[in-house]
């Protein structure tokens, strides 16, 4: 009979957790895309991706400078976005990253990028993060990547900074709200 009580009491503890936790990640959800986060919501369309060094300079790199794309937020908190250089090899190659490891960008393999999972956003510092439950690359999953972003209109840019063993970038991706 103890033991019985002691499970019950432990599963009632449980589901309190349980139920509060999920009420707390629902809540966060719902508050992360209110305000100029909820502008977010909806499907982007590539309009143009610039990369310059912090000095400037232009970069050639991955994607080139004609890059096509998606860019999906929804009211519940999820995202997706695929990117694709328009003359990117026909033969398929995944044994190595065309990019370099970078400690805020995905990889890129065959000109291609893509993942999906949630966002929150960060109203005060105007940021969205990214946090991957999928990706193109197996090693960019479980990674929060976080972009400084403004809306104007039906127009979204979002400016990503990175950093490589070798350089630092700063990634201005232009997109086009799709109606």
């Amino acid at each position: 009979m103890r033991h019985r009580a002691v499970l019950v009491l432990l599963f009632a503890v449980s589901t309190a957790v349980s139920g509060s936790t999920q009420r707390n990640a629902h809540t966060i959800l719902q508050g992360a895309i209110s305000g100029s986060g909820g502008q977010l919501v909806g499907t982007w369309g590539l309009i143009s991706r610039v990369v310059r060094l912090e000095d400037g300079t232009a970069v050639q790199e991955g994607l080139g400078t004609t890059a096509k794309g998606y860019l999906i937020y929804d009211s519940s908190g999820h995202m997706a976005v695929q990117l694709l250089r328009p003359d990117r090899p026909t033969a398929i190659d995944c044994s190595a990253s065309s990019s370099a490891p970078s400690d805020n960008s995905p990889q890129l393999l065959n000109g291609y990028e893509a993942y999906f999972g949630t966002y929150t956003i960060d109203q005060t510092n105007q940021t969205v993060t990214h946090h991957l439950e999928g990706a193109l690359a197996a090693a960019d999953v479980g990674r929060n990547l976080v972009r400084k972003f403004q809306i104007s209109g039906d127009k979204l840019t979002i400016v990503v900074r990175t950093s490589t063993p070798k350089e630092r970038q700063i990634r201005t991706l232009t997109w086009e709200r799709v109606r």
